[in-house]
C-alpha cells in the first residue's frame, strides 16, 4: 500500500502554524517509520499543502493524519480532501473521536500507534478484520465502536518501531528547526488536583495518589483523571516509560548526518528519564520518588555529547521540560556539564503557592525558585512556563504570581510564556469555559502586561552579543534567523541580492529589541 500521513499539528482551525515555526514533532515521523516497517509505502505531507491543493492525493490507498485536539477543525478539512480512500486520525486529537468521526474521519486510534498500527494495516489491505484492531475507533451498524485494547503499551510493541530519518526532510524549515527526539513517553506525575471540578467534584482527600502505594495511583475514588489538572498527558499516554539509550543516539547520529543541527530530546519532563527503570517492573506514577537517575542521565548525556558535530559546535543537544522539585544539585551539575548554553523548560503555572499546589503540581513555587538558581548556577536558561485563567483563579493569585514572576526574572530567568488556559478533554479541568484572552481579562490583564514589559527587558541582555543563527527564510525585505542552540527570533534587513537559503549559518551582531518576542541585527558573517 502507498500511504500519505499528514501532519496537522499545531495548525488549529486555520490549517497552518501561527507559532513555534520552527518545532518538528515526533508523532508524524513515527508512524512513516511503523508503516515503512511493516513493508508498505509511506510519505509525509504537510497540512497547508494538502489544504491548499499543491499536493495530488490520488495516488494514496489511505490517509493518515496527526494533529492536537485544538486540531481539530483541520483535520477534518483535510479528511474532506480525501474522500473515496480510508481516512485514520490519530495523536491527541482522538479524545475527540466523536466529532472527527461524525464529520469524515473513517477511523480514529485511541493512544499509542504502535499498538493499533500493525494490526490496522493488516485490516486496510483486506487481511485482517476490522474488529481485530485495538483501540480503533469507527462508525458501526448501532453507533460509535470502540474496540478495546490495552491503555498504553510497553516493551514490546513500545520502542519496537523507530520514526523515519528521511520524512525528516517533508518539512520545509527542517534544516533550520529544533527536531524533536523522544526519550520519554508519559508522565509520573499521578497526583490529583484538590480545585472542585466543574461537576462540583473534588479530591476527597483519601491520599491514595501522594500516599498509597503505585497501584493505588491508578485508583480514585471519584475517578479524578491524573495529572495537573490542565494536562492529559498521564491519563492519555500513561505513566513515564524510558526509550533505550541506544535507540535515542542512533536516532540522533542519523538527523546530524542529514544535516539536522538542533536536536530537543522529547519528554513530559526529561528528569523521568530512567526513573521508571529504577521501580520496574511497577509502573513509575510517583512524581518526587525514586529520585532522578542520575547514572542514566550522564550515561545518555555523554554519549550524545561524544557525537563528533555535537562535541565541535556544529550541531546541538537540548531537553525542554523538568519537573523544579527534581532539580538537586547533583541533576543541575549533570544538565550544566553537557547542556551549557542552553535553554530549559520550568512550569511555575501559578506563582501562589496553595493554588500551585491545588493544581496537582508535584513542586512547591520554592522548588521552582531553587530550581532556577541551580540552573543558572550551572550554565543553562531557563524559561518559565505560566498559565493564565485557570478555574478558581483570582486576583489575589495573580497578584502573588506576579511577585515570584518578577523574583525569577531577577535571578536571571530568560524568558517567560504565558498560555491561556484550555479545557481539554479527560483532564479533571475538562468542563469548565475556556476564559477570555489575557488582554481582555480583568483579572488576569495585569499579568500579561507585566510578562510582555519583563521579556522585552530580558531581551535587552542580548544587544551588543554576536550570535550565530541559522537562516530561516524570507519576509520582505529581511531575513529571518534563528539563533543556535536557540533563543528569540531575529530580524535582519537584507537589501542587496539574495544569497542566502534555509539552513546556511552566519553570525549577527543584535543591534534592537523589536518586540517581546524578537531582535533585530546585522549579518557580520
Amino acid at each position: 500500500m502507498k500511504v500519505a500521513v499528514i501532519d496537522c499539528l499545531g495548525r488549529g482551525s486555520k490549517g497552518k502554524r501561527l507559532a513555534t515555526l520552527d518545532a518538528i514533532g515526533v508523532g508524524p515521523r513515527l508512524v512513516v517509520g511503523i508503516i515503512e516497517s511493516l513493508g508498505d509505502k509511506a510519505e509525509l505531507l504537510m497540512c497547508e499543502d494538502v489544504l491548499e491543493s499543491r499536493v495530488s492525493l490520488g495516488d494514496y490507498d489511505a490517509v493518515f493524519i496527526s494533529g492536537m485536539s485544538t486540531d481539530k477543525a483541520s483535520v477534518i478539512n483535510v479528511a474532506r480532501k480525501c474522500r473515496g480512500r480510508p481516512v485514520i486520525a490519530g495523536g491527541p486529537v482522538f479524545v475527540e473521536y466523536d466529532y472527527l468521526v461524525k464529520n469524515g474521519v473513517d477511523y480514529v486510534i485511541w493512544g499509542e500507534g504502535e499498538l493499533s498500527i500493525p494490526e490496522l494495516m493488516k485490516f486496510l489491505r483486506g487481511g485482517s478484520d476490522v474488529s481485530k484492531v485495538p483501540n480503533l475507533i469507527y462508525r458501526g451498524k448501532k453507533g460509535i465502536v470502540r474496540n478495546p485494547g490495552p491503555p498504553y503499551a510497553n516493551s514490546p510493541p513500545l520502542w519496537a518501531f523507530q520514526p523515519s530519518i528521511k520524512a525528516i526532510m517533508s518539512y520545509p524549515l527542517w534544516r533550520a528547526s529544533r527536531v524533536y527526539v523522544e526519550v520519554v513517553r508519559g508522565c509520573s506525575n499521578f497526583y490529583r488536583p484538590t480545585i472542585p471540578l466543574a461537576n462540583g467534584k473534588r479530591c476527597i482527600g483519601c491520599n491514595l495518589c501522594r500516599n498509597g502505594s503505585l497501584e493505588d495511583r491508578f485508583k480514585c475514588p471519584l475517578n479524578i483523571p491524573p495529572g495537573c489538572g490542565y494536562c492529559s498527558v498521564p491519563a492519555l499516554f500513561g505513566p513515564a516509560r524510558s526509550r533505550p539509550i541506544k535507540q535515542i543516539v542512533e536516532e540522533v547520529k542519523e538527523l546530524i548526518r542529514l544535516g539536522v543541527k538542533r536536536i530537543v530530546l522529547s519528554a513530559p519532563d526529561f528528569l523521568d528519564y530512567g526513573r521508571d527503570w529504577l521501580v520496574e517492573p511497577k509502573p513509575l506514577t510517583d512524581p518526587r520518588r525514586p529520585p532522578p537517575n542520575i547514572e542514566a542521565l550522564e550515561s545518555l548525556l555523554s554519549k550524545l555529547s561524544s557525537i563528533n558535530e555535537v562535541n565541535r559546535g556544529e550541531a546541538y543537544i537540548m531537553i525542554e521540560n523538568v519537573k523544579p522539585n527534581l532539580v538537586n544539585e547533583e541533576v543541575a551539575n549533570i544538565l550544566g556539564k553537557y547542556l551549557k548554553g542552553t535553554p530549559i523548560s520550568i512550569g511555575l503555572e501559578s506563582g501562589d503557592e496553595e493554588f500551585h499546589i491545588a493544581l496537582g503540581r508535584p513542586s512547591t513555587v520554592p522548588e521552582v525558585i531553587n530550581a532556577v538558581k541551580l540552573l543558572i548556577k550551572t550554565g543553562l536558561r531557563p524559561y518559565i512556563y505560566l498559565i493564565h485563567g485557570l478555574p478558581r483563579e483570582s486576583k489575589k493569585i495573580i497578584r502573588n504570581t506576579i511577585n515570584i514572576v518578577k523574583k525569577l526574572a531577577d535571578l536571571g530567568v530568560e524568558k517567560f510564556t504565558l498560555y491561556r488556559f484550555t479545557p481539554l478533554k479527560y483532564t479533571a479541568f475538562e468542563g469548565y469555559p475556556r476564559p477570555q484572552p489575557a488582554i481582555k481579562s480583568k483579572t488576569s490583564r495585569k499579568l500579561y502586561f507585566t510578562v510582555r514589559k519583563l521579556n522585552e527587558k530580558l531581551k535587552k541582555r542580548f544587544l551588543g552579543k554576536i550570535i550565530k543563527a541559522l537562516v530561516a527564510g524570507v519576509e520582505g525585505n529581511g531575513l529571518i534567523l534563528y539563533p543556535l542552540p536557540h533563543g528569540p527570533v531575529i530580524r535582519v534587513m537584507y537589501d542587496g541580492e539574495m544569497r542566502y537559503s534555509v539552513g546556511d549559518l552566519v553570525m549577527v551582531k543584535i543591534t534592537s529589541v523589536l518586540s517581546d518576542r524578537e531582535l533585530g541585527g546585522v549579518i557580520i558573517g
